[in-house]
């Protein structure tokens, strides 16, 4: 056996039959005094060999022992508080992991209300206070994978995100406030924020880290429903320092990239609603949609066909996100094909409720204006055919509500989808887009224009999709009648109506230049 080894054995078991027997105070405190050394925090520190393997194989026993011996009478052998104060130190100064598990052990045992019990309780909270939870996710970023590891490591991860429950539980109406969800949580935050930072650090100075365990803690605080309280803190804190440094966002892409699959909806979904536009949630999350197939459902069909909980303004974050990077647009413009289909479906329309229709219809309004032009000419006839659908089922509805948001999306149609990419055979090269809402003589005024215009115009009709010609009869008639045939056209057909701000028309075809046929 190694002689450091076989040292330290010895001189932690005397220390410990010592801490177990003597009742001399003095005595007590030159022996704890001889364990600190093994600490490093001493005059005369023992030798690295000897540190370390007190750390990894004694550190345990004697924080058990420590917890053991704890009473009043115990704490008062010696005056002035000395003695607490160094039994307390040890589970403060040394190895995180073990002082927080050794803690949590002793709270949990400890049977019913007891000195022990409130002065355990305390303190874990001074623990808590001295930054010892990024200490304890510091040391499981740097630690090898050695036997066992696995095995602690789902320990503390239990322990580390249970452990307002669990206070909660054994200490009753006897809770601290350091140990509430509304005070632990944000606080957990921002300790994974310390660790983050402790994580760059030892990169630029050329040391490997993982962020696995953070991701881990991450991952599971956000199933337990807590992610307002955690990221709220969180991405503050990260959105400040990703800002300008291609380190921190690298850092903060793996950091989600390694939340487990079961915990990846419930982390996304409050990245999504705590970051503060599209430029934050790009730097944050990078192409993570594009990576990871978990992650690429939650974002592109769960949030926006499963649930409806997203503000518009999440809604913009998200949409914008996925329009920001020339790998991600594609998604974009599949989910707005998607959206279209679910927009498009008389029997939606039909059957769901106004809200979910309402948030579909700001999703599709949303990705349209994300689209750039390019993206919506060379996707044009495809995308104009599935937002009239839905705009005719809207407009046939007998809900005056449905009715409007159908109008409603109609007008906010960007210019690029409506403008035609060439102008139809038979018209001239000028193209106009013609969308009027809510004013008296709307056709009429339309019908002004074509005059002007000499047959050079192509103007959509948005609700046909035909291309037909105009006569100032069929304007009167469509005045009068709201819905207007010419009889040459076999019985193709274009609809006006009466909204909320008064006559509207909804229009999509072409004139025919002069001396060209009427179809």
């Amino acid at each position: 056996m190694d002689p450091a080894r076989s040292e330290v054995r010895l001189a932690v078991q005397e220390a410990v039959h010592t801490l177990s027997s003597s009742e001399d105070g003095g005595h007590i405190f030159s022996t704890l005094g001889s364990l600190k050394r093994y600490l490093g925090d001493t005059e005369s520190p023992a030798l690295p060999r000897e540190k370390e393997e007190f750390a990894t194989v004694h550190f345990s026993a004697v924080l058990r022992c420590l917890a053991g011996v704890l009473s009043p009478g115990w704490l008062e052998l010696l005056p002035d508080s000395r003695l607490e104060e160094l039994w307390a130190s040890f589970f403060l100064e040394g190895p995180a992991d073990q002082a927080f598990l050794v803690l949590m052990e002793s709270i949990e045992g400890t049977a019913g209300p007891s000195f022990r019990l409130m002065r355990m309780a305390q303190l874990l909270a001074e623990f808590l206070r001295a930054g010892r939870m990024a200490a304890l996710m510091e040391a499981q970023c740097r630690q090898r994978m050695l036997p066992g590891f696995p095995l602690l490591r789902e320990t503390l991860l239990s322990g580390v995100v249970g452990l307002p429950d669990r206070l909660g539980n054994r200490l009753q109406r006897g809770n601290l406030a350091e140990f509430l969800p509304q005070n632990y949580f944000p606080l957990l935050g921002k300790e994974a924020v310390r660790v983050l930072q402790a994580v760059v650090d030892s990169l630029r100075g050329g040391l490997d880290c993982s962020v696995s365990f953070v991701s881990q803690v991450l991952g599971k605080v956000c199933v337990h429903g807590r992610r307002q309280e955690t990221l709220g803190v969180l991405v503050p804190g990260l959105t400040a320092l990703t800002e300008g440094s291609c380190l921190w966002q690298r850092v903060s892409w793996r950091l989600v990239e390694q939340v487990p699959d079961q915990a990846m909806e419930a982390v996304l979904t409050g990245f999504v609603e705590a970051a503060p536009g599209p430029e934050v949630l790009s730097r944050l999350l990078g192409n993570l949609v594009v990576k990871n197939k978990k992650a690429q459902f939650v974002m592109t069909r769960k949030l926006l066909f499963l649930q409806y909980r997203l503000t518009t303004p999440e809604l913009q974050s998200l949409l914008g996100y996925l329009a920001m990077d020339s790998q991600r647009r594609p998604l974009l413009l599949q989910v707005l094909k998607e959206l279209l289909d679910t927009w498009g479906s008389s029997s939606a329309v039909r059957h769901t409720p106004l809200p979910q229709q309402r948030y579909i219809s700001k999703a599709v309004l949303i990705c349209l204006a994300q689209l750039g032009d390019a993206d919506l000419r060379d996707s044009q006839d495809e995308l104009l055919a599935g937002m009239m659908v839905g705009v005719k089922c809207r407009l046939d509805s007998s809900l005056p509500a449905v009715r409007c948001l159908g109008m409603i999306v109609a007008e906010l149609l960007p210019l690029p989808l409506l403008s035609p990419s060439a102008p139809p055979e038979g018209c001239g090269d000028v193209g106009v887009n013609v969308h009027i809402f809510g004013r008296k003589g709307a056709l009429s005024q339309l019908w002004g224009l074509l005059l002007m215009g000499r047959g050079r115009f192509c103007v959509h009709f948005v609700l046909s999709q035909v291309t037909m010609s105009l006569s100032p009869t069929t304007c009167r008639e469509t005045e009068s009648s709201r819905v207007a045939r010419r009889p040459h056209m076999s019985g193709t057909a274009w609809k006006v109506g009466v909204g909320p701000g008064g006559p509207y028309c909804l229009l999509h075809g072409a004139v025919p230049s002069p001396g060209q046929p009427s179809s």
